[in-house]
């Protein structure tokens, strides 16, 4: 797993080698199969370019906005789902982990400048993905301590969670993945503010997640500091518990 720190160096690169692979692919194909890639190019360039003098400006002077920040970070989202349509239309599948590692360096970048996560699925898509394919503790207590930045940055219309009914909605899935990472991070501090969390947000969640955690711990072994999180929150939270 890359290591996202949402600065923009690490985006720059990101940007460059994605936009790299599909040039070639582009140029490849006997038919042109994107003729609009160099505009997305140009509009990338043109981004780096605007979030570079925020940074210069906000280190010189910090006064820049929440609220440019976050139409900023709105517009450099869409540009990254416009990019990993092109990609997936060029048929590289390969590129599917750096547009994922793209999508997190740009929210951190958005979250660290104190703007807000207006469009919350390609950014919880883009986490599970990384999850998925990381196996290491010390990567996954990182990816969850990304997890938490993210979340204190998500716009309130969305955290005030009010589509209690769509089991699918972002938001539930964030929170969910979160307490999934921390546990799989074997990381205790993680897996405490995690779940502290998850009881507050998603309390209608709260037994199955952790009825569901202790079957995980039996059938994975995990270590015994692991364990004895997941038996406190099990015991507090039983699957027969009413909710007032």
């Amino acid at each position: 797993m890359q290591t996202l720190t949402g600065q923009i160096p690490a985006i720059q690169t990101t940007i460059k080698g994605i936009l790299a692979a599909c040039k070639l692919a582009n140029d490849s194909s006997s038919a042109l199969q994107d003729a609009d890639l160099p505009v997305l190019e140009q509009a990338f360039e043109q981004l780096v370019d605007v979030i570079s003098r925020i940074e210069s400006d906000t280190q010189a002077a910090g006064d820049t906005r929440s609220g440019d920040i976050s139409e900023i970070g709105e517009y450099a989202l869409r540009l990254q789902q416009t990019l990993s349509g092109t990609a997936e239309k060029l048929g590289l599948a390969g590129q599917k982990q750096p547009l994922a590692d793209l999508t997190m360096n740009l929210t951190l970048w958005i979250a660290g400048h104190d703007g807000q996560i207006e469009t919350l699925e390609p950014v919880v898509d883009a986490l599970a993905l990384t999850a998925n394919t990381t196996q290491e503790p010390r990567q996954l207590a990182q990816l969850s301590s990304v997890i938490q930045q993210i979340i204190r940055a998500v716009a309130a219309p969305i955290s005030q969670d009010l589509e209690k009914m769509n089991p699918g909605r972002p938001w539930r899935v964030l929170l969910l993945n979160h307490g999934i990472v921390a546990t799989r991070s074997h990381n205790t501090d993680l897996m405490e503010a995690a779940f502290t969390l998850l009881t507050s947000k998603l309390p209608e969640d709260a037994s199955r997640f952790f009825d569901e955690g202790m079957q995980q711990m039996e059938a994975l072994d995990y270590p015994p500091r692991v364990r004895e999180i997941m038996e406190k929150y099990h015991r507090e939270w039983p699957v027969n518990r009413s909710l007032h």
